[in-house]
This record gives structure tokens, C-alpha cells and sequence, in this order.
């Protein structure tokens, strides 16, 4: 029996994966050894036909049970799922205890992994717990660790109030684009990758004018690390703190 391509695209990072996941630098091995031990688990299910879908039914989608705490969907339809990895951004007035950061944004690749919500969301939410210690590949268009999951498109601020997820990749694989607003947060649970700092809220965006695309709800899940000390002592006047989050792009 083939295995689903979703999992052979997984096993396949083993041998293609950047050198610095497993050097020892990378302290997460707890995480991917749990990460891969779960995708070994579903590659022993189909080959004994307990098979997990193996097409990629967006209808199954879902958001993570803490999500809960942020406005429901109220039937939008579940678009694509995308895993982010970058930096969050702040400044600092001076270098002293009493100032304190002030956020000015964010910027991170986005890797498709729309079919890996759809199939095995239990691995959808370990993602970014392991993939915000991992450096972006090289390449822009490589494929991201520990999934092997190809980029999707780039996520950056329009303006100091208007996050943009920008999803036309290339001339070819052309998704659309979502303007955003903030409409609220959450607080991270505590099972989330706190990094030095802790791990930036969870977010629910509503689109605005020049989005491209059916795209009405955003929301930003299972975030990990990007919130920055409580004071601005010692720090620059600018900078950027490593993230990862999985982002929920929902249309009509």
C-alpha cells in the first residue's frame, strides 16, 4: 500500500532538513522525537489500513480547543493553514527600566500546511513549539523543518495597524492576499513555548479593504515565543524577538 504523501513528505525532512536541527545547539529533541514518533505511528496505521484521510479535505478543519476563548468562526469556511516562522518586533525609547517595548509588527515566512490541519492536527499544534528555534532555510523557497512543508507566501505589516499576509508566492502558486485587523486576543496557555520572554497572545483578524480573495477571518494559534522582556533595560533601540505561530485563514 502507498503511504500517504503528506507523511512521506515528513519522514522525507530526515535526510533534507537543515544541518542546525540537529546539532547541539537545537535543545528540542524531546519535541521531535514526539513529532516523529507520532508521524511513525501514522505510517504504521496505513499500512495496516487504519488510514488516516490521505486527500486534503480543508471541510475538516478545525481550530485548537483553546481557541475557544476567541470569536468563533460562525460558519466560515476554513480556507488554509499555514505555519509562520520569523521575528516579532519592537522598540525601546531608551535603554532604562522605565521604558518598556512597544510592538511595531511582525515578519515571517508562511509554509502551507493546510493538509496536515486537515489530517493530523494533533501534529499542526506541536509545530511551532519546535520550529521557532529552527532558522528559516537559506533558500527563501526551501522547504521548512520539521514537516517539509513548502512556503506559501509572507506575512509583514502594511502599516503600524494593519497586519498583511501576502500569499501569492510566485507567477504560478498565487493565493491571495489578506489585509487584517486586530479584533481581539488571548492569552497563550501555558503549554506554549514560552522562549526568554513567553509566547506572544493568540490573535482573531477580520480582513479590511485590499484583501484579494475570499479571506474574511484570521486567526493566530499555537504561537510560540516572540514576547519581549517587561522593560526596555539593557535593551536596543530596536529589536526582534524569534517566533512561530499557526495562522487559520478562513473565506466565505
Amino acid at each position: 500500500m502507498r503511504l500517504a504523501p503528506i507523511l512521506l513528505s515528513m519522514v522525507a525532512v530526515s535526510s533534507a532538513a537543515p544541518s542546525n536541527i540537529f546539532n547541539n545547539i537545537y535543545d528540542f529533541s524531546d519535541e521531535l522525537a514526539e513529532f516523529y514518533g507520532k508521524v511513525s505511528k501514522y505510517i504504521d496505521d496505513v499500512r495496516h489500513n487504519v488510514t488516516p484521510s490521505a486527500t486534503c479535505d480543508t471541510s475538516k478543519i478545525s481550530l485548537p480547543s483553546f481557541a475557544s476563548g476567541l470569536p468563533s468562526p460562525d460558519g466560515a469556511t476554513p480556507m488554509y493553514v499555514a505555519l509562520g516562522r520569523g521575528t516579532q518586533n519592537y522598540t525601546c525609547a531608551d535603554s532604562t527600566s522605565s521604558s518598556t517595548p512597544v510592538a511595531i509588527g511582525a515578519v515571517a515566512s508562511l509554509y502551507n500546511a493546510t493538509c496536515i490541519a486537515a489530517n493530523y492536527p494533533d501534529l499542526m499544534e506541536m509545530l511551532p513549539n519546535i520550529a521557532y528555534k529552527i532558522a528559516l532555510p537559506a533558500n527563501e523557497y526551501a522547504s521548512m523543518p520539521p514537516a517539509n512543508i513548502q512556503l506559501m507566501g509572507h506575512h509583514f505589516f502594511y502599516d503600524s495597524t494593519t497586519p498583511e499576509f501576502n500569499l501569492d508566492t510566485t507567477a504560478i502558486k498565487q493565493y491571495g492576499v489578506a489585509m487584517t485587523k486586530k479584533q481581539s486576543q488571548l492569552n497563550a496557555p501555558s503549554s506554549a513555548a514560552k522562549g526568554e520572554n513567553g509566547a506572544v497572545a493568540w490573535l482573531y483578524l477580520t480582513t479590511t479593504t485590499g484583501t484579494v480573495g475570499e479571506y474574511k477571518k484570521v486567526y493566530r494559534v499555537n504561537t510560540a515565543s516572540g514576547s519581549p522582556p517587561d522593560t526596555c533595560k539593557g535593551m536596543p533601540s530596536a529589536f526582534e524577538v524569534q517566533y512561530a505561530a499557526n495562522y487559520y485563514f478562513f473565506g466565505n
